[in-house]
């Protein structure tokens, strides 16, 4: 029992203390500084998304095969399948 109750004070802690780990501002670059820093290192820019770079009508297709698969899969965890018996 009381391992159970050391995981749900686990879990708790987890749950509450994870926002505060997301909004403490660390990031990566503070601990190993700037990287225009470095030279020969340009400043990084973003570029323009060309149309032949968008998503087509085959990701959305994906999207409902998955979603099928998906609900089909619920389907099948949750069918009953026991004889009641009679």
């Amino acid at each position: 029992m009381k391992l159970k109750n050391a995981l749900v004070a686990l879990t708790a802690l987890g749950v509450f203390a994870s926002p505060l780990a997301a909004q403490a501002g660390t990031t990566a670059s503070a601990a190993a500084g700037k990287i225009t820093n470095v030279p020969g290192m340009g400043v990084r820019q973003s570029t323009v998304v060309r149309s032949k770079q968008k998503a087509d009508g085959a990701i959305v297709a994906l999207a409902v095969v998955g979603a099928a698969a998906g609900g089909y899969g619920i389907y099948e965890a949750v069918k009953d399948d026991k004889s009641n018996g009679s």
